[in-house]
């Protein structure tokens, strides 16, 4: 009822508004509520011609001009009949004009109103010669015209705040989408000099120390042919340049991580220092995403690392399955009665955790009765991979 009552009130909803006026004059004139008559017709013409003038009401937003002088003539015709809902077409005549009118038309129609108005006046004083009559006539043709004028501006005004208030939100949320847009570069830009200053650190710290490793193996190797332990270490340490060396130009770049593959893992367990059983089962790589590869092949690296540090002389049991979905890592070994002493940063399981998590999957450790890791990472594509070129393809 609210609602209704609401949308009434506005005067913009034109079918509520022609039924309203329609069920008004029929009440009316079912309680006998008419003026005298101004012409001898029939006394039911007066609902055709109030039709006629609700039909254009229908139609004001479409044909403005000639809506309203329907309803005007059909007004003038309802008074001239003894109808009182001439005075609703007059009403809405003017109510639409001011409402729904460019500016021009209605500075046109507020001097006729007062042409109206003056004639009014001045017939009502040359047939009755009293003021009284001249003051009546000024106060019908101004309740008649005028206040549906004001009635039309308030609408209006009120048409115009919202207009101008939805604008403003716009401009606030196209400010705030801009502003953020602007931290969003500006975040971009201080990681582009974030990792241009790690590169720069990372060269200027980790090369000269690996290069020296590099060179005194080297020399050492020349002068012991064929110990395995200084193969080793030369190898590794190339590896770690060449490593570091990409690594730097990727934080130049700012490309994504570095990405190793998992068809590599065979021949990364067959370097490995210790003796190591392989079950290797990938027979998609194609599949993989290309941090998973990454994050397999990391994983594989560091258990061999952690078991060649820990777990000297023993065998470790590694597989590496694709499965739907998923691949998994698992790896075993006995526990030794007298641990390895090899040195590092002790960061190295947390590190297969936390590589894991990054892609959504688990880690899961234990460390009796023997030493297992298993670790599970899914190969659904993440949405900020699916740009990325599959390294195993």
């Amino acid at each position: 009822m609210t609602t209704l009552l609401r949308r009434l009130g506005s005067g913009q909803e034109e079918p509520e508004t022609a039924g309203m006026y329609l069920f008004l004059a029929a009440v009316l004139h079912a309680f006998g509520v008419v003026n005298p008559p101004l012409v001898e017709l029939p006394g039911w013409l007066w609902l055709p011609v109030l039709l006629l003038g609700l039909g254009a009401v229908l139609l004001r937003r479409r044909w403005l001009l000639p809506a309203v002088l329907a309803m005007a003539s059909a007004g003038l015709g309802l008074l001239a009949l003894g109808s009182v809902a001439g005075y609703f077409m007059a009403f809405e005549a003017v109510f639409s004009v001011f409402l729904l009118g460019g500016t021009r038309l209605r500075r046109m129609s507020f001097a006729v109103m007062c042409l109206v108005s003056l004639v009014a006046a001045v017939l009502a004083w040359e047939t009755t010669q009293a003021e009284q009559q001249v003051v009546l006539s000024l106060f019908l043709t101004g309740f008649i015209l005028f206040t549906p004028m004001l009635w039309a501006q308030n609408v209006r005004t009120a048409q115009e705040l919202a207009a101008s208030q939805a604008g403003r939100s716009a401009a606030l949320a196209a400010a705030a989408e801009e502003r953020a847009d602007r931290l969003t570069a500006e975040h971009h830009a201080a990681r582009v000099s974030e990792r241009t200053a790690l590169a720069r650190e990372m060269h200027d710290v980790l090369s000269a120390r690996l290069s020296s490793i590099a060179l005194l193996s080297g020399a050492a190797l020349a002068a012991a042919p064929g110990s395995e332990p200084l193969a080793t270490i030369r190898r590794e340490s190339v590896t770690g340049l060449e490593e570091m060396a990409d690594m730097v130009r990727m934080l130049h770049a700012g490309t994504p991580a570095l990405a190793a593959r998992l068809t590599d893992v065979p021949q990364l367990v067959a370097d490995a220092p210790e003796e190591v059983q392989l079950d290797y089962s990938v027979a998609h790589p194609e599949r993989i995403p290309a941090a998973v590869h990454t994050a397999a092949h990391r994983t594989v690296r560091e258990l061999l690392v952690n078991h060649a540090k820990h777990a000297p002389g023993s065998t470790l049991r590694l597989s590496l399955e694709q499965r739907t979905g998923s691949v998994q890592i698992m790896a075993s070994n006995p526990v030794p009665a007298q641990p390895g002493n090899g040195f590092g940063t002790g960061v190295g399981l947390a590190s297969i955790r936390t590589r894991a998590l990054a892609v959504g999957g688990s880690c899961d450790i234990q460390s009796t009765p023997e030493f297992q890791v298993k670790v599970t990472l899914p190969t659904a594509p993440r949405p900020e991979e699916e740009a990325h070129e599959d390294p195993a393809r």
